[in-house]
């Protein structure tokens, strides 16, 4: 069966004649995968909702669609997981958001912690990673990315969860998720891991410091594994 792409923006989506007016859409449909009319394409929202469509034709900066059936996304995690990550060197920061949300995470906080060394990143690069990846993962909704943050004044957001996992090689070895939890904040360090007071705040506010185990792993790989045992994982 051949597949059917999915796209994922700010659209608005409904059935009938659609005119979609976004110049890098059309691109990518006529140019780079060559869609005819008449095939069949998946338009999301990027809240969930979602409109198969066929498209009808092409203009010079849009793309004509007829939407056949509505409906809600259904690969999307039952748990949400904000990925707080401190801001890694390179591009790892990059891998790490992207790959983060191919395995669940529906929000991503770049954190100053005390041993960053990376201070910038890009939002608008940002954004059009974390989109990409979730429409490569068939996911409905486009993760939230917001700007670099302190550590200190994420303590405030983090609250708001049902459960968040401060993750140390110091830490107890990380046992799941009870299938209550519907919120969960996954906390990552830097290259050189975390300062002893800011693993002593996260416990003194009740965060559970916890480890991937014995082996260990780079901080983009570390925030990879971390965020799919959260959102996907649960105590048996």
């Amino acid at each position: 069966m051949k597949k059917i792409h999915r796209f994922l923006g700010p659209y608005q989506l409904g059935q009938g004649i659609l005119r979609v007016d976004d110049p890098d859409l059309s691109h990518q449909l006529r140019s780079v995968l060559k869609l005819e009319p008449g095939e069949m394409i998946i338009v999301g929202d990027g809240t969930g909702t979602e409109v198969h469509c066929t498209i009808v034709s092409y203009q010079r900066d849009a793309v004509i669609l007829e939407g056949i059936s509505t409906g809600r996304n259904p690969n999307e995690p039952a748990r949400k997981v904000t990925l707080y990550c401190a801001v890694l060197k390179a591009d790892h920061f990059e891998l790490a958001a992207q790959k983060a949300v191919e395995t669940g995470a529906s929000r991503i906080v770049p954190l100053r912690t005390a041993r960053t060394v990376k201070l910038h990143l890009r939002l608008d690069r940002m954004q059009r990673i974390v989109r990409e990846a979730a429409e490569q993962s068939e996911r409905g909704r486009v993760p939230d990315v917001t700007n670099i943050v302190d550590l200190e004044k994420s303590w405030d957001d983090a609250a708001k969860n049902d459960v968040n996992y401060f993750f140390d090689p110091s830490g107890t070895a990380f046992a799941g998720v009870a299938k209550s939890v519907r919120t969960a904040g996954v906390y990552i360090g830097p290259e050189g891991g975390w300062d002893e007071k800011e693993i002593d705040r996260a416990r003194d506010l009740g965060m559970r410091i916890v480890s991937l185990g014995g082996i260990i792993l780079r901080a983009e790989t570390a925030a990879v594994v971390a965020t799919y045992l959260v959102a996907q994982g649960q105590k048996s």
